[in-house]
């Protein structure tokens, strides 16, 4: 987890968190470094189940998501946004699964993370971004 602080730190302070994020990917992957920082191992954080404590009027409860869905509305926007930015790099059938699954588990999604989720799934059914698909 420590070796992917300074990704969330762009995503968290960056004016421009794509070009940023994926310029620091690259870099991270010339490093030699013993922690092993890849595309699959950063979904794999992405989607790691976690439980959270979920608090209305009445009562708590605890909820198991994808720990992306833990961060706050704008970081997992900022992120979903850069994978769409960035998405040559990792594997489509991953990232569709991501997309769908927020889509899909996150009943009351923020307008900017159900916006960036679609984006996303857009892209494979072939309706945006030029060259992904190539």
């Amino acid at each position: 987890m420590e070796c992917w602080i300074p990704l969330f730190q762009i995503f968290l302070n960056s004016p421009c968190p794509d070009t940023e994020a994926s310029l620091w990917l690259q870099q991270s992957f010339n490093q030699p470094d013993p922690t092993t920082i890849s595309t699959i191992s950063f979904l794999s954080l992405l989607t790691r189940p976690t439980e959270i404590t979920v608090t209305d009027s009445s009562s708590s409860h605890t909820k198991r998501v994808m720990w992306i869905q833990a961060l706050p509305n704008a970081v997992q926007a900022r992120i979903l946004s850069f994978l769409l930015y960035d998405c040559r790099r990792f594997c489509e059938s991953e990232l569709r699964q991501l997309a769908g699954n927020m889509l899909k588990e996150g009943k009351e999604l923020d307008f900017w993370v159900k916006r960036a989720a679609h984006q996303l799934l857009d892209v494979f059914l072939g309706q945006t971004m030029n060259g992904c698909l190539a």
